[in-house]
């Protein structure tokens, strides 16, 4: 697998595409758009506002830490998530790259 750029948070193809299918599900993105528009938020918070169990918040939010999209810290009897923006950073100017090099192919002569 390529990989794209050298920053510190720059990602390989493999991790874009676990990025993709981790926000490539309705729920999930939900989730994941609970957890920025709080900032953090508390295990027993996360699926408040879906309409799934909390076994079933407990996998997503498993898909989205081994995307390496959000964190976790304990505190007490609590578990408490929090968005890892350097990783959506990451995928995204791994896709502009690539929209960058399709533009260029697309506009060379064939």
């Amino acid at each position: 697998m390529r990989s794209a750029g050298t920053a510190m948070d720059s990602i390989d193809d493999l991790r874009a595409l676990r990025i993709a299918r981790a926000l490539g599900d309705p729920t999930r993105f939900v989730i994941y758009r609970h957890i920025i528009d709080a900032g953090e938020m508390r295990c027993g918070d996360v699926g408040v506002d879906t309409p799934v169990q909390a076994s079933t918040v407990s996998h997503h939010l498993r898909v989205l830490s081994e995307a390496g999209l959000i964190g976790s810290r304990r505190e007490g009897q609590g578990v408490y998530y929090r968005v890892i923006s350097a990783s959506l950073g990451g995928y995204l100017r791994f896709m502009r790259n690539l929209e960058r090099k399709g533009r260029l192919h697309a506009s060379s002569p064939v």
